[in-house]
């Protein structure tokens, strides 16, 4: 075979094998491409699979923040109601002891000494004691009354009184005579219907007989009391 012949045998083969070469290249192309998609697609849905577990997991979390919180406002809100509570408890009873200055309406009452008899010489007659004082009280505060003060000074339910011959002394306080002034906070018609009541009061009723003992009673939209004064002072006694 001449030189020419083999020249154009090794073109032709060399554009074959060029050819087959294109040709696998184009089919390689074709076959991975579809692969490729694939993988993609399946690293997405892998992602997104990730991506719920991870946001499930965060909506666990946060409900399970919000349970604890919820739990936490009620019992932040069962303290402050019981606090509350406690704290009303507290200023109704530092009410009822007198430490508290009180405003309301109520009834103010009036104690005199009774006028002097034909056999006493012009002398005085009865003299308002303690006894008339704290019988008066009690009536009160039987009454419900909320808070009482006699001659501006503050008493309780445990307040002590003494004296004699016409002087009243209210726990260690100054003593006091007649007149004395009562008043009263708290419902002022079923106190006023106690003072009215002729069975209320007997030994004052006697004496109202017997010595002309004044007691009068009136009703007021608004009195006015000072707080308990629990300096508790002795003013007779001294350190030996």
């Amino acid at each position: 075979m001449t030189r020419p012949h083999l020249a154009t045998f090794a073109l032709i083969a060399l554009v074959a094998l060029v050819t087959g070469f294109v040709l696998a290249g184009q089919i390689r192309a074709q076959l991975l491409t579809p692969s490729n998609q694939l993988a993609r697609y399946q690293a997405l849905v892998r992602n997104v699979q990730e991506l719920e577990a991870v946001n499930t997991d965060d909506r666990r979390q946060i409900a399970s923040l919000r349970a604890h919180i919820d739990a936490l406002e009620s019992d932040a809100a069962a303290r402050s109601a019981a606090t509350q509570g406690l704290k009303n408890r507290l200023n109704d009873l530092r009410a009822h002891a007198g430490l508290v200055a009180m405003h309301g309406p109520g009834i103010e009452v009036t104690l005199r000494n009774g006028v002097p008899g034909p056999d006493t010489g012009g002398k005085s007659g009865y003299l308002v004691n303690f006894q008339d004082v704290q019988d008066v009280v009690n009536l009160l505060f039987v009454q419900g009354a909320e808070a009482i003060a006699v001659n501006g000074r503050r008493v309780t339910p445990l307040t002590a009184f003494s004296g004699s011959e016409g002087q009243i002394v209210i726990d260690q306080g100054s003593p006091f005579a007649s007149p004395v002034k009562v008043d009263a906070i708290g419902d002022r018609n079923r106190m006023q219907e106690a003072l009215n009541d002729p069975s209320a009061l007997p030994d004052i009723r006697a004496r109202q007989v017997q010595f002309q003992l004044h007691l009068t009673f009136e009703g007021s939209p608004s009195i006015s009391l000072p707080a308990y004064d629990s300096s508790l002072q002795i003013s007779h006694v001294s350190p030996a």
